[in-house]
């Protein structure tokens, strides 16, 4: 007989389990049977687990967030799922979430959230990544001028200040107003 057997037949005998701080105990109207006492004693540390509330640290949270960012599902997922339990909590988040999130993607049960990721992918926006090899000519240009005279030579251009000298300046809004197009 399972812990969770053992409160269904209490709640049934209308036997309440109650924790008080670490000791268990019982309240009935009546005198609970010989053999329901045996099993509650039998199964005692299960019982005192289960009706624990889940004090789950906010480190953990975060952590259990992350391993479920590189999953691809919910935190909640995970752990209605069964692929991370109160004790995975407790005893991993202090590990590295990525070592985590491949023993579960290694798990034959598992089984990604893909209605959370078309959800996601529908919403995002798409951009086009531009780069300065992908750049027009008049772009190029304008960066090399203004870095060759901001970054390199001027003495009264700093660029980490934003200050700049008139020509500095002219070229700064040059090299801006190109775009990478």
């Amino acid at each position: 007989m399972s812990a969770a057997e053992v409160l269904e037949i209490a709640e049934a005998e209308g036997v309440s389990l109650v924790l008080e701080g670490d000791r268990l105990t019982w309240k009935a109207d009546h005198q609970p049977p010989a053999d329901l006492l045996a099993e509650i004693k039998a199964h005692r540390l299960e019982i005192i687990e289960a009706l624990t509330p889940a004090n789950d640290s906010p480190e953990a949270l975060a952590w259990l967030g992350r391993v479920a960012r590189l999953l691809g599902c919910s935190p909640a997922y995970l752990r209605e799922r069964g692929f991370i339990d109160r004790h995975d909590l407790e005893e991993q988040h202090r590990t590295h979430p990525r070592f985590t999130a491949n023993l579960i993607r290694s798990n034959p049960a598992w089984i990604p959230q893909t209605d959370h990721l078309e959800h996601l992918e529908q919403h995002q926006p798409q951009y086009a990544h531009r780069t300065a090899a992908t750049a027009s000519p008049e772009w190029i240009a304008a960066r090399d001028a203004f870095h060759a005279h901001a970054l390199g030579n001027c003495p009264h251009c700093h660029a980490p200040t934003g200050r700049y000298c008139v020509t500095g300046a002219e070229l700064r809004a040059r090299y801006l107003s190109a775009g990478l197009q």
